[in-house]
């Protein structure tokens, strides 16, 4: 039986279960986030550079955020730069190396020149907070220089509140207060935007409540340690974040009875890493006659359940699919480690600073980097394109 297929991005409702309380999963009809309702237009060619500290940092770790960003935008040629850097601030300071803050923002600004970015994700808070409410001004301050300097380069901007922490029991310490924290930074975030009119991605709401993750088991805490999130939590905010972005991804998809075929569907979204059904997508079938009925995609193997199951979802054999996804993030995964090693190369004493006169002969090597990262753009184009699917019905 022929039918006709179109991904559908599921919407539901937001669980109610803090982070801060217990990372508890609640019930919900698919592993979608609330979408704030602003789009990020991206077009064809943008060179994306996401500025931050660690949280940032750590998301070319794991390459989940850049792949549900790649995989909802397969016509579009885009470049994405990590230029996170581990427990920085608005001012730069964690850059600075063996210099001063100003050298550290220099380095920071040279870092933007680098990427030649048309749109930026900026993420700091996460280190301010701890500072409280006496830390504010001089955040807003430092913020605010930031931006104006950003905008030199491209309007097109987005802010990005910091997560809050998640959490554990003792000995690590009760979170409370310095989510409370947070808080305040993420209001004085938001007002920044508003008065730029820049785009917000609210990580500190999507890390208030944990949702379902349809056919997902979630673990119990999404970081190790409260603050630093695992491959697990980063696959799970990775999705929302995109979400809040304006770009849907799924690892489910729905068909209706009668139409062309085959169909060409985008790339699902890799199942949990922690998960137990990673070579299966959810399929839900719709206009079928009551009755068990035989289903497959492609050659893959079939499932057999009554129409009354599939009208609902059901897990299908697609390994082919979600291979195909998983070989785009670790395309995605090499390229990070190249423009690492080209943003922050090893030696950099040697080579940059102050025993370059050992070795800085040398750094004329970097930027020999530069078409080999440029060849994982070119291949991360290539392997997000969409597939052909054909539907069997039995």
């Amino acid at each position: 039986m022929p039918v006709f297929c179109t991904p559908s991005i599921s919407r539901f409702l937001p669980g109610c279960v803090a982070v801060v309380a217990a990372l508890l999963a609640c019930t919900s009809l698919y592993a979608q986030a609330e979408h704030s309702g602003d789009t990020l237009e991206l077009r064809d060619g943008d060179r994306i550079a996401l500025i931050g500290g660690t949280f940032i940092e750590r998301t070319q770790y794991y390459g989940y955020f850049e792949l549900a960003i790649q995989i909802a935008n397969p016509d579009k040629k885009l470049a994405v730069r990590n230029l996170g850097w581990s427990g920085d601030e608005a001012n730069a300071i964690s850059r600075a190396r063996f210099g001063d803050q100003k050298e550290g923002y220099n380095h920071l600004m040279k870092s933007v020149e680098l990427v030649n970015p048309t749109v930026i994700l900026v993420g700091y808070g996460t280190n301010e907070a701890f500072q409280g409410e006496g830390g504010l001004a001089q955040f807003k301050s430092n913020y605010t220089k930031l931006l104006d300097d950003l905008k030199q380069r491209t309007e097109r901007i987005v802010l990005v509140t910091p997560p809050l922490m998640e959490k554990h029991p003792a000995p690590l310490p009760d979170p409370a207060k310095y989510n409370a924290h947070v808080k305040l930074y993420q209001q004085a975030i938001n007002e920044l935007a508003y008065d730029r009119g820049y785009q917000v991605l609210d990580l500190t709401k999507l890390t208030e409540k944990v949702e379902s993750v349809s056919a997902e088991k979630l673990p119990q805490y999404l970081t190790s340690n409260g603050q630093h999130f695992t491959e697990v939590g980063y696959w799970y905010l990775s999705q929302r974040m995109a979400s809040q972005l304006g770009f849907e991804t799924s690892y489910q998809y729905e068909v209706q009875s009668g139409g062309k075929q085959p169909q060409n569907w985008d790339l699902p979204y890799l199942r949990s890493p922690a998960g137990e059904h990673q070579d299966r997508v959810l399929l839900q079938v719709e206009g079928l006659s009551s009755g068990n009925h035989l289903v497959g995609l492609n050659d893959y193997p079939k499932v057999s359940a009554t129409a009354q199951q599939w009208s609902k979802s059901v897990q299908v054999p697609a390994q082919p699919l979600l291979a195909k996804t998983e070989e785009l993030r670790q395309t995605i995964l090499r390229k990070n480690q190249l423009f690492f090693d080209r943003f922050r190369p090893q030696n950099e004493t040697y080579l940059y600073l102050f025993r370059k006169h050992e070795q800085g002969n040398n750094a004329v090597e970097i930027p020999q980097f530069d078409p080999l990262i440029e060849e994982q753009d070119k291949k991360i184009f290539e392997l997000k394109q969409a597939v052909p699917v054909t539907v069997h019905i039995d």
